[in-house]
């Protein structure tokens, strides 16, 4: 069924004149260029979507960080009675795993190649440009 189409659409292509070959052409690239900048907006908004949740863990995990080496600081400092510093200094290991567990995780759901499937796309576009006008 795609070829029927393909030859009837190269019947009324080969009847039009220069151009009218020329407008429907711009008017193809038009078309080309409109729904390429739709699909990058999309893949966009996924992205800063990802990017956003990342830096809510990156965030959490360097604050956590940041409180687990005060804690650990603190231990330090109670560290002459042996008494009070163990306590201190279990809070301040284990907030500090925390941190490491968010700040993996956040790092894992950075995107990695911006905009892939658009790249590819645009790829694929400029390939079969170049087939079709040699």
């Amino acid at each position: 069924m795609e070829i029927e189409s393909e030859q009837l659409e190269r019947r009324q292509l080969e009847s039009l004149s220069t151009a009218e070959l020329i407008r429907h052409a711009i008017d193809e690239a038009r078309l080309l260029a409109r729904a390429e900048i739709l699909h990058a907006k999309k893949e966009l908004q996924e992205e800063v979507k990802a990017a956003r949740s990342a830096g809510i863990l990156l965030g959490a995990g360097a604050v956590l960080g940041l409180v687990g080496l005060a804690a650990l600081l603190v231990a330090v400092g109670l560290a002459l009675p042996l008494a009070q510093w163990l306590g201190v200094l279990l809070v301040g290991v284990f907030l500090l795993l925390v941190a490491g567990g968010l700040a993996l995780a956040g790092k894992k759901r950075l995107p990695t190649q911006p905009l892939p499937h658009t790249q590819e796309r645009l790829k694929t576009d400029v390939v079969r440009t170049r087939e079709t006008l040699q």
